[in-house]
C-alpha cells in the first residue's frame, strides 16, 4: 500500500527539524574539539575538511534536485515507474564517480595535504577519503525519496551522519591524544567520524524501504538521455554553488586588505572580521528552515507543471513564498531590534565582540528577508526547468556584493561595516531579478499575499517590541527580558498574522494537524 505524502510544508518542518539538532551536534562536536586539539589539530582538520567539502561540492552539488525534479515529474506524467529507471542510472553512474574520488584522494592524500601547504594534515585527507563514496551513494537516495515527497529518509539520515561524527570522530581523537599521537594524527580520527557518520547514514539509506512501482509508459528515457538530463538540471546548481563558494573567498580577501589599506593592523583586521563571522552565524540560523521550505517545495511543484496544472504550481509558489517571508520578516525586525541583546546572551565572555557586532547585525536584518527570497525563488525556477537563471543572477549578486563590499569597507567612516552592507545589497539584487525572471515566465507572484500583509504584521510586532523594550528591560532585566520581549513579540505576531488575514485557511490546511488548528481558530 503506497504511503501517504505529507504536503512541501510538512516537509520542510521535517527537514527544518533535522537542519536545527544536525547544527546543534554540529556545535557540540566542533567547540569542544577545538579545546582538545588546539590551533595545529584544528590546522589539520579544518584543512582534511575543506578538501573534503571542495571535492563533495564538486560530485554531488544539484544532483537531489535533479533527481528529485525528475521523479516528481515522471510521476506527474502518471509513469511512476520511470522513476525507478532515473534511479537506477544515477546510482550506477554517482557511485561509480564517487568511488574513483575516493580512491583517487586516498591515494594522492599525501602529495593533496602538501599542494595545500599542509603535509601534516595527510592523515586527515585519507580518513575521510572514503565519504565521497558514501555521500555519494546517499545523494541519489536521498534525491530519489524527495521525488516520492517523503522527507524522512533525508532527515534521519542526516542526523545519523551528525552523531557518527559526533560520537565517533571526538571519541578516537580523545583515545589517540591518550596514546600519545600528536594533534595533527588526532584530527585524523576526529574526521573519521566523518567518514563513520556517512557509512551509518548511507546504511540507513539502503536499509530504508523504497516504494516499488511499476510501469514505465511511453515516456521512458534511455540510459544515456537520462544521464544527460540529470547533468543539465544538476551542473548549474553546482555552477550556483560555487559562484557562491568562490565569492565567499574573494569577499573575505577584499574584507581584510581594504580594511589594512585604511590603517588598521592585520591583527585588528582579522579580530573585525572574527567578529563579523559572530554576527553571520546568527543571521544564517533562520535560513534552516527557509532551505527545507525549498528543498520541499521542487518535487510537488515540478509535479504540478508537468501535468500543466498552471494554477496548482501558482497556488504552492505562493504559499512557499509567503511561508518564507511568514518565517524571515520577524527574525530580521528581531535582529534590528534586539540584536545587542541576543548576542550578549550567546556570546557573554566576549562583551566588546557584542557591542561591535549589534549595529552588524542590525545591518543585517533585512537580508534574512532577501536571502529567504532568493533561497524560495532559486527552488521555484529550479523546478521550473529555468536551472541556468539562478547562476547568472546569483553571479550578478556575488558581483554587487564585491563592489560594495569594496568601496565600503575602505571608508573609515565604515570599515567592517561595508561587509553586511556588501551582502544585503547582494541578496536584495538576486531577490529582484529571480522575481523579475518568474514575471517573465508567466509565473506572477501575489504580492499582497506572499509580501504585504506578512510584512505588516512584523512591522506591527516591531512596534510593539520598541514600546515595550525600555519597561520590560528595566524590570527583568537585559537577559530575562529579552526572553519576555521574544515570547511576548513572538505571540503578538501571530494575532497580527490572523488580524491582518495573513494566514488563509487554504495555506493552515498546509500544516501538520491543520484542520483542527483552522478549526479552532474559526477560519472558513
Amino acid at each position: 500500500m503506497a504511503k501517504r505524502r505529507s504536503s512541501f510544508v510538512e516537509g520542510a518542518l521535517i527537514l527544518g527539524v533535522s537542519g536545527v539538532v544536525t547544527r546543534l551536534i554540529g556545535a557540540f562536536f566542533k567547540i569542544p574539539l577545538g579545546n582538545l586539539l588546539g590551533g595545529s589539530g584544528m590546522g589539520a582538520f579544518t584543512v582534511a575538511y575543506q578538501i573534503y567539502s571542495a571535492l563533495f561540492l564538486l560530485s554531488t552539488a544539484g544532483l537531489p534536485v535533479a533527481i528529485s525534479k525528475m521523479v516528481a515529474e515522471a510521476r506527474g506524467w502518471g509513469c511512476p515507474g520511470e522513476g525507478k529507471r532515473i534511479f537506477r542510472v544515477a546510482l550506477g553512474t554517482f557511485s561509480l564517480v564517487g568511488l574513483l574520488l575516493s580512491a583517487g584522494l586516498w591515494v594522492a592524500s599525501p602529495q593533496v595535504a602538501a599542494l595545500v601547504g599542509s603535509p601534516q594534515a595527510a592523515p586527515a585527507v585519507r580518513a575521510v577519503a572514503p565519504s565521497l563514496f558514501l555521500v555519494s551513494i546517499a545523494a541519489v537516495i536521498r534525491g530519489y525519496h524527495q521525488g516520492l515527497g517523503d522527507m524522512v529518509p533525508t532527515a534521519v539520515s542526516q542526523v545519523l551522519e551528525a552523531v557518527g561524527k559526533l560520537v565517533v570522530g571526538y571519541g578516537a581523537a580523545v583515545i589517540l591524544l591518550n596514546r600519545g599521537c600528536s594533534p595533527a594524527q588526532a584530527s585524523a580520527g576526529a574526521i573519521g567520524g566523518v567518514t563513520v557518520g556517512s557509512l551509518l547514514g548511507c546504511l540507513y539509506l539502503l536499509l530504508h524501504p523504497r516504494e516499488e512501482e511499476e510501469g514505465i509508459g511511453g515516456r521512458g528515457l534511455s540510459a544515456g538521455r537520462c544521464l544527460v538530463r540529470l547533468l543539465a538540471i544538476s551542473l548549474p546548481v553546482m555552477a550556483g554553488s560555487l559562484v557562491l563558494s568562490l565569492s565567499n573567498l574573494m569577499d573575505m580577501a577584499i574584507v581584510m586588505n581594504r580594511l589594512q589599506d585604511i590603517g588598521f593592523s592585520q591583527q585588528a583586521s582579522g579580530g573585525l572580521y572574527g567578529t563579523y563571522n559572530m554576527v553571520t552565524t546568527l543571521f544564517h540560523l533562520p535560513q534552516t528552515l527557509i532551505t527545507a521550505l525549498g528543498v520541499s517545495l521542487i518535487p510537488p511543484l515540478s509535479g504540478a507543471l508537468s501535468r500543466k496544472n498552471r494554477m496548482l504550481a501558482r497556488r504552492l509558489s505562493d504559499s512557499a513564498l509567503e511561508f518564507a517571508a511568514l518565517l524571515s520578516l520577524p527574525a530580521g525586525v528581531g535582529f534590528c531590534l534586539l540584536g545587542r541583546p541576543l548576542l550578549e546572551l550567546i556570546y557573554f565572555a566576549r562583551p566588546q565582540d557584542c557591542a561591535l557586532g549589534a549595529p552588524l547585525l542590525v545591518i543585517l536584518g533585512p537580508g534574512v528577508f532577501f536571502v529567504a527570497m532568493t533561497t524560495m525563488t532559486n527552488a521555484i525556477l529550479q523546478a521550473m526547468g529555468r536551472v541556468r537563471t539562478p547562476v547568472y543572477t546569483l553571479a550578478a549578486g556575488a558581483l554587487c556584493k564585491l563592489g560594495v563590499t569594496y568601496v565600503l569597507t575602505g571608508k573609515p567612516t565604515v570599515h567592517i561595516g561595508g561587509a553586511p552592507w556588501g551582502t544585503v545589497c547582494c541578496y536584495g539584487l538576486i531577490t529582484l531579478l529571480n522575481l523579475r525572471a518568474l514575471y517573465r515566465a508567466g509565473m506572477g507572484v501575489s504580492w499582497d499575499k506572499a509580501f504585504f500583509r506578512p510584512a505588516l504584521a512584523a512591522g506591527l510586532m516591531g512596534a510593539f517590541l520598541v514600546f515595550l523594550r525600555l519597561p520590560v528591560e528595566g524590570a527583568l532585566g537585559p537577559r530575562w527580558g529579552f526572553a519576555a520581549l521574544t515570547l511576548s513579540g513572538a505571540a503578538f505576531y501571530g494575532l497580527m498574522l490572523l488580524a491582518v488575514g495573513a494566514l488563509p485557511r487554504e495555506d493552515i490546511l498546509l500544516l501538520p494537524g491543520g484542520k483542527k488548528l483552522a478549526k479552532v481558530l474559526r477560519l472558513k
